[in-house]
């Protein structure tokens, strides 16, 4: 485990056979069983990503990118505007009655871990379909 893993960096790039765009990659992996989940099509920002249910307030697996080109990773924000001022909110108060320690235990402890252990099987899935 290198340090980028310690402090919960999780990418694995994924390469399509053909180039596709994020929705058609969607398209193609939407009705697959995933152990993390069922994914999701979802407007973040003035993005889009493909994201699977939340682990807790603060790990969140997310598939990004383009023309054939995918990354599969560990979000700590959660897709979708309403759900980012939602859990902006939730973590402002756990970090204010326990004084920050609620983030710190979300973003290195088991979450943190069962997120990036998700991470790898989602991409191992997603590999094994040979797109």
């Amino acid at each position: 485990m290198g340090l980028g893993e310690m402090l919960g960096v999780k990418n694995i790039k994924i390469e399509t056979k053909t180039p596709m765009t994020l929705e058609e990659f969607f398209d193609k992996i939407k009705d697959v069983t995933f152990e993390a989940g069922v994914p999701s099509y979802v407007k973040h920002g003035f993005n889009t990503v493909i994201c699977f249910p939340k682990i807790d307030r603060e790990n969140q697996i997310w598939i990004t990118g383009d023309k054939g080109k995918f990354i599969v990773m560990r979000s700590t924000v959660i897709a979708g505007l309403g759900e980012t001022i939602k859990n902006q909110i939730a973590s402002d108060v756990l970090d204010a009655v326990t004084d920050g320690c609620s983030t710190i235990f979300s973003q290195l402890g088991s979450p943190k871990k069962t997120c990036m252990a998700l991470c790898d099987k989602v991409a191992d899935t997603i590999k094994s379909l040979d797109l």
